[in-house]
């Protein structure tokens, strides 16, 4: 993520776990690197709600969101 514009926009993430939706917002920087450690074990099912409109209402940010923001 070159463009430092889109690596700090919000983002709407849905994880879904055993059925249940959990929604989170996080920068995009994180979302990439969340779906890199994805691919290699799936263990949920990840959904990104919208990348073109702002992130309405109050989200909670993704839990332990520092573990994928890069080195």
């Amino acid at each position: 993520m070159s463009d430092p514009h889109v690596a700090d926009k919000e983002l709407h993430v849905r994880i879904w776990l055993e059925g249940t939706p959990f929604d989170y917002v996080t920068t995009a920087v994180v979302l990439h690197n969340l779906l890199l450690d994805w691919k290699r074990k799936r263990w949920c099912a990840i959904e990104v709600v919208s990348t073109d409109r702002p992130v309405r209402g109050k989200l909670p940010r993704l839990p332990c969101e520092r573990l994928f923001s890069g080195p």
